[in-house]
């Protein structure tokens, strides 16, 4: 009985227990769990937390439920919540928080930059604002090489030349003021002080990330303007390739391939193809074509391993062109022609090596050879027997060559959440060029620097990055080079970045030691050129917002660059026609742009506006010529996706405005050009079959058919004799086939 009695009164008490902590719970006392949900209640599985408690920092994962453990002796706190699709956000939790819901950001990943990076980042996350093309788009605008790719891009113009191939500016800077990378690798061979984007190819690429303004302290000269970081796919672990082949009505036909596997734990990847292109004219002018013939050849290989906390990179990569400018026949049989035959390679080797130490420390080195050569070589053909016969006249061969030995290597202090971040790294370039216009026909020159910086979070919201390099210089005396980007997040939508940049270009070796002196030529180097240096400012304002299954972005800013300096080929002595580089003077330009982007389900639009001034130097002796001249750029791009049909339809458009500007006659005066208004789109439809393996596009480009400009530009190499641009060969139709396979 008494037994019986105490379990009652056991059972009674155990009651009472349960009675109280229900009722206490109700009240909202001290909930065990938490719960991260989406606007519909659904669990978040899996997100990442950092929990901020009484000066204390813990950081854990939800479970496959969305639930993560309250810590003890925590009633307040502050947690910040990381999912994939959601926007990452500061919660503030009290102790009658039982959920934590979270809004939808994006339809997809969250895409990754490393260009200027201490670790890839988030570009919503980066300080510094980053443009990124992707491997989708590229294939819907079916775009081959480099330069199709950044005729559809805002505050990018490109140019045309039927000789040195085709160039760009960025903010209204041009030539060697832009940094071209592949997988963070300088590309050389500057031809006139332009790189040729038909030459950089698009079918290894995986996407291509473009940062504007100067990053110097990064990236050392040639990065004033701005630096376009070409991004190449990584051998897969399991066996996997494709193969593409193009064909476009003007006489375009390539195809390439590729595949990756792994041999005993080493991933390795193979990869090549072929350009040929047939020439072009808008009329029947005989064998002279305006849009000359040319064929290319690619191919390389990639070595990837990881073993332990290192991954090693070797990749080695060759380039062939051949492009061929004929003559028109000779009188007076017509049996005969000058023919003229350009012959570049391009060859880079590239080691990369990527530590990561006991977290927060990574290291970073990369080093390569790269060797460029152009070639030209004249002939005799004979229109009749069709022999060629190699001219010996001195002027009818020539030959160019650069090598560039490089490595870069950093360490880096990546924490997250961490309030101070910081790098410290090194960067040498040594670069020789060869060539009989070469004063004493060989040339080197050296840039070795070092170059720092610190990531600050002085509050929750604000984040200060500052940079400096400092670079010794075999050629010349190199400057200081600081820089500064702030980033204030001043509520889960809207942001602002602000930046100022110290940018400099030092005299290229074809600058410095040029030489070519014959009957028709009188243009020498100068060793006296100073380096060019730069001041940028920007500013921007960007408002993304997530709903649901998509995402909005609004993005206001604006730049003013102020370049020191400027180095011009100059006529220097009427007598002799001698012309040479030299110091002009100051060069200004400044900008506003706006765009706005809309993704949802399978809809995607962006569109943009620019304002671009460029400096007149001529206005300093000529006050009646204005000191500005201001073009505007619009930009529109539209892609939708049919799910159920496996097929979406893309749009891309960008209209250029009048550009207008002074030059110099070679005899002193002072001459107006201007090149009109033009508009480009291309559109294309992209169908999937075979389980997504077999990818067919088709399009057209250029559709409102674009040749010549009058642009009545003198003196320029961009013209042809009769006083006009060429833009494009006008409208074309293309058909682009690729096949995946993987294992």
């Amino acid at each position: 009985m008494i037994l019986k009695r105490t379990n009652k009164s056991e059972g009674i008490s155990s009651v009472f227990c349960w009675g109280m902590l229900i009722l206490f719970s109700n009240l909202g006392f001290g909930q065990e769990t938490i719960k991260v949900i989406t606007d519909t209640k659904d669990p978040i599985p899996y997100a990442h937390l950092t929990i901020k408690c009484d000066n204390k920092e813990i950081h854990t994962i939800a479970n496959a439920t969305g639930e993560f453990q309250r810590p003890v002796d925590c009633d307040t706190m502050e947690v910040k919540i990381k999912a994939l699709g959601f926007a990452t956000s500061w919660k503030k939790v009290t102790p009658s928080t039982s959920f934590i819901k979270l809004a939808p950001q994006d339809i997809v990943m969250s895409e990754l930059v490393v260009t200027g990076q201490y670790a890839p980042e988030s570009v919503d996350q980066s300080i510094n604002k980053v443009r990124i093309i992707d491997s989708k788009r590229i294939q819907a605008q079916g775009a081959v090489n480099l330069q199709e790719v950044m005729e559809q891009e805002m505050n990018i113009r490109v140019s045309q030349d039927q000789f040195l191939g085709s160039s760009m500016s960025i903010q209204g800077l041009s030539g060697e003021n832009i940094k071209i990378l592949v997988d963070g690798v300088p590309v050389i061979g500057r031809q006139n002080g332009n790189i040729d984007l038909s030459q950089l190819n698009l079918n290894q690429v995986e996407r291509i990330e473009i940062v504007e303004g100067p990053m110097s302290v990064n990236y050392g000269t040639n990065a004033l303007a701005g630096t376009i970081n070409i991004i190449t796919k990584q051998p897969t672990e399991k066996l996997a390739g494709s193969i593409t082949s193009y064909v476009e009505n003007v006489g375009q036909y390539n195809v390439s391939g590729q595949v990756s596997t792994t041999v005993k734990k080493t991933n390795i990847g193979f990869h090549g193809g072929r350009n040929f292109f047939n020439g072009f004219s808008l009329s029947d002018s005989g064998r002279v074509q305006q849009w000359k013939p040319k064929e290319q050849f690619f191919g390389g290989i990639s070595i990837a391993r990881k073993i332990k906390q290192t991954t090693l990179s070797l990749k080695s990569d060759g380039f062939q062109e051949k492009l061929i400018v004929r003559g028109a026949p000779r009188a007076p049989y017509y049996e005969t022609a000058f023919d003229d035959y350009y012959y570049t390679t391009r060859f880079t080797n590239q080691l990369s090596i990527d530590h990561q130490y006991k977290k927060p420390w990574k290291l970073n080195i990369v080093a390569a050879y790269n060797h460029y050569k152009r070639e030209k070589i004249g002939f005799l053909k004979n229109l009749v027997t069709v022999e060629n016969q190699e001219l010996t006249a001195p002027e009818s061969k020539d030959t160019s060559v650069f090598n560039l030995m490089m490595s870069r290597g950093s360490i880096s202090y990546v924490k997250e959440d961490a309030k101070i971040n910081g790098q410290l790294g090194y960067d040498i370039n040594i670069e020789q060029s060869r060539g009989k216009r070469i004063e004493d026909q060989t040339r080197e020159i050296g840039d070795y620097a070092l170059f720092g910086s610190l990531s600050f979070d002085p509050v929750k919201k604000l984040s200060i990055k500052s940079g400096i390099r400092y670079a010794y210089n075999t050629q010349y005396s190199s400057p200081i080079i600081p820089s500064v980007n702030l980033k204030y997040q001043a509520s889960e939508h809207l942001s602002f970045r602000s930046s100022y940049g110290r940018g400099f270009r030092s005299p290229s070796l074809k600058e410095l030691y040029f030489l070519f002196v014959d009957i028709n030529h009188n243009i020498q180097g100068n060793q006296n050129l100073l380096a060019e240096t730069s001041n940028n400012y920007m500013l921007q304002m960007t408002y993304k917002r997530g709903i649901k299954r998509g995402v909005y972005d609004f993005n206001l800013g604006g730049f003013y660059n102020d370049v020191s300096n400027q180095i011009a080929l100059t006529l220097v002595d009427q007598a002799s026609q001698l012309y040479t580089y030299q110091n002009i003077g100051q060069f200004y330009s400044n900008g506003i742009n706006f765009s706005s982007g809309f993704r949802y389900k399978t809809y995607k639009t962006h569109f943009g506006y620019s304002y671009i001034g460029r400096y007149n130097i001529n206005h300093e002796t000529n006050p009646e010529i204005q000191a500005f001249n201001y073009s505007p750029e619009l930009v529109g791009n539209f892609i939708y996706e049919v799910e159920e049909w496996r097929t979406s339809f893309s749009l891309f458009y960008k209209y250029n405005g009048k550009l207008l500007g002074y030059q110099l006659s070679d005899f002193g005066d002072v001459t107006s050009f201007e090149i009109p208004a033009y508009s480009m789109m291309d559109a294309s439809i992209t169908h999937l079959l075979f389980k997504k393996r077999l990818n067919l596009t088709g399009g057209v480009k250029n559709i409102f058919n674009v040749t010549n400009l009058q642009s009545n530009v003198s003196g320029g190499i961009h013209q042809s004799s009769d006083g006009t641009t060429s833009i494009g060969w006008g409208r074309s139709f293309f058909i682009q086939i690729s096949y995946t396979f993987a294992k």
